[in-house]
């Protein structure tokens, strides 16, 4: 199957144009706040807070975006978001530039950046099923994790290499056209209706969330969403603190970034290619696991036990780990993703991205687990230790649970 076989389709073209930018100034936005803290305290732990300032907002607001995307034009709260994320963004790269920024305007945009993006990704992800026909269901699902992940390729190191030069503001700046571009893209959508149903917001959440309780796939397959972005994707947060580990700067940060993508993307890519007709449980297994090991390697690179650079380079060895590593990822999230979008009741299919949108927000709040272990102990501990946690589970599930074991396919 050609994954990129849906960009035939107008509406979906011009969905996905302007969320491949906003997802660059998000992308570029972690970089430049990460940086900006950093600079400002110093501290591996104020790294960790100022995500779980975004993240504990984005996990709350994640079951109101699944709800209004069920219930109202879709089409409009993606404008609407888009325009004001590109508001605070201009408001907090204004305090940079005029040197006024304060630690708790930080905190204060990333509160706000984490509710708006709270409602955006459930919002987004239940849009764009609904404008493409089954036929090309399956790359669009891949597509739209593409911008994610191919926005993580190229963006960080690019952003690194100006914030080196330039200061954080210009990272700052830049993120705010991904975001017009956004919301000026949305002019050009289709009009999506929303459900008929006149039920209480809360009636129609619970409908959702008892869905996923009561159908063991789901619920599974949310969960390995939930353990890997929390556990794992936390060290993301945390890069300055430990890339500083390795004597690095704001340029190896951003490639550092840029090789996780690279590696997400090759996974969603291949994923999205080759077509699955057996043991497709066993290889969304699989490959967590894999991810989850090579994540191991990269906490233990500098020590005895892995070389600092890769033989006979000065090239760091956490930076190759980190693409094999993320394709594993890349891998079993757009498998997981195949799987949860074709078999999921189009009826509660905003309140079910809603509730696997959290996982996103783990992954940023994972970053205050990185963090604070890595105050407490070290940070190599807090990158290794939640690796060998979802390995733990996998486990588990691989032995217990039949229903992931033996899924062959999405179908």
């Amino acid at each position: 199957m050609n994954p990129f076989s849906a960009l035939v389709l107008k509406d979906f073209r011009t969905y996905w144009f302007g969320s491949l930018f906003a997802m660059f100034g998000h992308r570029l936005i972690i970089v430049a706040i990460s940086l900006l803290i950093y600079r400002l305290t110093g501290s591996a732990l104020s790294l960790g807070i100022v995500a779980a300032a975004s993240a504990i907002p984005i996990m709350l607001f994640n079951f109101l975006g699944g709800i209004i995307a069920d219930k109202y034009n879709v089409k409009k709260i993606l404008f609407f978001l888009a325009f004001l994320i590109f508001i605070v963004l201009i408001y907090l790269g204004y305090l940079d530039i005029a040197n006024k920024v304060e630690t708790y305007h930080v905190y204060v945009c990333s509160i706000i950046l984490g509710i708006l993006l709270g409602i955006d990704f459930p919002a987004r992800n239940s849009y764009f099923p609904k404008i493409v026909s089954q036929k090309y269901l399956r790359s669009s699902i891949s597509l739209n994790g593409a911008t994610m992940a191919g926005s993580s390729v190229i963006v960080p190191t690019i952003g690194g290499l100006l914030i080196s030069v330039y200061g954080t503001s210009i990272g700052i700046f830049l993120s705010t056209f991904g975001y017009l571009i956004m919301s000026i893209s949305t002019f050009f959508l289709p009009n999506v209706k929303g459900s008929s149903e006149s039920s209480s917001n809360m009636k129609f959440f619970t409908e959702g969330m008892s869905f996923i309780l009561k159908n063991e796939l789901f619920y599974y397959l949310i969960l390995m969403t939930y353990f890997t972005n929390f556990f794992i994707f936390g060290y993301i947060q945390a890069l300055p603190a430990f890339i500083d580990i390795f004597d690095g700067t704001e340029k190896e940060v951003g490639f550092m970034f840029s090789c996780a993508g690279l590696g997400a993307l090759t996974g969603l890519l291949t994923a999205g290619k080759i077509n699955i007709n057996k043991n497709l449980g066993k290889i969304i297994i699989s490959s967590a696991t894999f991810f989850s090991m090579m994540m191991i390697l990269v906490s233990l690179v500098g020590t005895e036990l892995i070389p600092k650079y890769i033989p006979f380079t000065n090239i760091l060895l956490i930076f190759p780990l980190a693409i094999i590593g993320h394709f594993g990822n890349g891998f079993y999230m757009l498998s997981t993703y195949a799987v949860i979008q074709s078999k999921v009741p189009e009826n509660i299919r905003g309140r079910v991205m809603g509730i696997l949108a959290i996982h996103i927000s783990l992954g940023v709040l994972g970053g205050l687990w990185v963090g604070g272990i890595g105050e407490i102990f070290s940070i190599r501990l807090g990158v290794g230790i939640g690796p060998v946690i979802c390995l733990v589970l996998f486990l588990y599930i691989f032995i217990f649970k039949k229903s992931i074991r033996k899924l062959e396919n999405i179908n």
